[in-house]
């Protein structure tokens, strides 16, 4: 082999080697990586309806309206209590397990994202969150069928204390009920209109 020959075969090595490690660069910074969720991820409850995971990112969960953090409700006897903090450690305790998975559904006028979530061994967190009757849980669209989502008799419901809005500046009225919980099926509304959807 002669001298030319091995400089032009040393040549395409080290290119080939400058190649690879360019591939390997772009693939270790630039592509996008999926969401962290999964047995290991961090993943935390803001309050009795949102979710945030580890890159920041914040999922209000589809089809169910929990009280703020700070706020507290009005029992039927006139007593306060503090059904925000009681509905995210609910929230907490759903998702305890890991494998949170997330389906977008679309996005709030805050632009979170408007999700569909599960946790391992639960596999509708805003179903759960109203099958066990959590306080003050306010239900809208959702994605599990309403039979399923019948509210169970508890001292302490939505309907025991203010409506979830209610706590937010412009949620004025508070709604009180002459009885401790609703009776029969909650009824269904018209879904929104759902974009295309995005697994995270």
């Amino acid at each position: 082999m002669t001298r030319r020959a091995m400089i032009n075969g040393l040549g395409k090595i080290i290119a080939l080697i400058l190649v690879l490690a360019l591939v390997l660069l772009i693939e270790r910074y630039c592509t996008v990586q999926p969401e962290p969720f999964g047995p290991d991820a961090e993943i935390v409850s803001i309050d009795g309806d949102s979710l945030r995971a580890g890159n920041g990112e914040e999922y209000r969960i589809f089809g169910i309206d929990a009280p703020e953090l700070h706020q507290s409700c009005e029992e039927v006897n006139g007593k306060d209590w503090l059904c925000g903090r009681a509905a995210k450690v609910k929230l907490t305790k759903l998702i305890k397990g890991g494998n949170v998975a997330c389906d977008v559904r679309n996005a709030d006028r805050y632009g979170r994202n408007v999700a569909v979530c599960s946790a391992e061994g639960v596999p509708d967190l805003g179903e759960a969150m109203v099958r066990e009757a959590t306080p003050s849980i306010s239900v809208g669209n959702t994605a599990t069928p309403m039979p399923v989502r019948k509210q169970r008799p508890a001292p302490r419901s939505v309907a025991s204390g203010a409506a979830p809005s209610s706590g937010r500046p412009n949620g004025a009225r508070q709604i009180r009920a002459t009885s401790a919980s609703p009776k029969g099926p909650i009824s269904k509304g018209s879904p929104p209109p759902l974009p295309t959807h995005r697994r995270v």
